[in-house]
């Protein structure tokens, strides 16, 4: 079983991102060594362009891919075999998500569902939290969602390259990953979450930024226009 991890970031320096370190302590104690492609001080290229190139370049060596914010560190140090369990079911992972989501006027995965059509669990860690781990649960996991939160998705390359699914760059930090979902659904993907626990150094959206906003009516009119179809 070949993964390879794929991340960005404004770092200059591999092992000053949580992601890297992550990975390392993982392949220390792992049989399946995770090769991490880290893509350092990045300050232009958007997500979804990196993970595209990503997927051009390395899917094709590699049954599964990890396509991970570097501000991310694995609690579980089974991860493989997490991944090879899941991928059993699903060919798209994630650590949340929702069922029946709704576009809607302000577009987030965990806005766009009722309560109860969340899904899965993650941990976060910033200063708001004095540096404890704090849970936040959804809801049950593992479970078949539609969308998954883009802090973590897993690949199996051999059903990304059979689909030709791709992220649209048009987006650069924000929606990527809700537009990747639909297009996987649209594509007869199975998308879902697994108990991969993450420590995410994020608090997460705190405004509707300028950018966010702009992306936001992008998502919006795109989606409207090609469910009605």
């Amino acid at each position: 079983m070949n993964i390879t991890a794929c991340s960005i970031s404004r770092s200059k320096v591999a092992c000053q991102t949580k992601i890297f370190k992550s990975i390392e302590k993982i392949n220390k104690y792992s049989k399946t060594k995770i090769d991490l492609k880290l893509n350092l001080n990045n300050t232009t290229m958007g997500l979804p362009e990196y993970y595209n190139e990503c997927i051009d370049k390395y899917a094709k060596t590699c049954d599964y891919m990890i396509l991970v914010h570097d501000d991310v560190e694995f609690i579980n140090m089974d991860l493989d075999y997490q991944i090879e369990e899941g991928m059993k079911k699903y060919d798209v992972l994630g650590v949340a998500g929702c069922l029946n989501p709704k576009i809607s006027d302000n577009n987030l995965w965990h806005l766009m569902a009722e309560r109860k059509d969340l899904r899965g669990f993650a941990g976060h860690t910033w200063s708001g939290t004095n540096n404890d781990l704090i849970l936040t649960v959804f809801g049950a996991s593992p479970s078949r969602v539609a969308i998954i939160d883009g802090v973590l998705m897993i690949l199996n390359t051999k059903k990304i390259l059979q689909s030709n699914s791709r992220f649209d760059e048009t987006f650069m930090y924000h929606h990527y990953d809700m537009d990747f979902c639909n297009t996987c659904n649209l594509n007869k993907l199975k998308i879902g979450t697994w108990p991969i626990l993450i420590d995410h150094s994020s608090p997460g959206l705190r405004e509707f930024t300028k950018d966010w906003l702009q992306s936001n009516d992008s998502f919006k009119n795109k989606w409207k226009k090609i469910l009605q179809n």
